[in-house]
């Protein structure tokens, strides 16, 4: 039987609201999840808050710092991804 391949999220504005809570849900159901948000400490901190909440791990749920408005960090998020 063929190993079912992983599957993957990238999440922006995640650290908080609807973008934490598609998060949560998606972690739940074991999707890898990118959590991006502009705010790096923030983002760190809803990782660790979803990582306790559902058990996943360090693997399946990762923070990336992400400004949607800025070329660069578009290009590094891809570049990650």
């Amino acid at each position: 039987m063929a190993e079912e391949t992983p599957r993957y999220a990238v999440v922006t504005g995640a650290n908080r609201g609807i973008g934490l809570e598609i998060c949560r849900q998606l972690a739940s159901k074991g999707i890898r999840v990118v959590l991006t948000s502009r705010d790096e400490k923030r983002g760190l901190e809803a990782v660790e808050t979803l990582k306790k909440e559902t058990g996943v791990s360090d693997q399946s749920l990762v923070f990336h710092q992400l400004d949607v408005s800025d070329p660069a960090s578009i290009t590094s998020l891809a570049e990650f991804v």
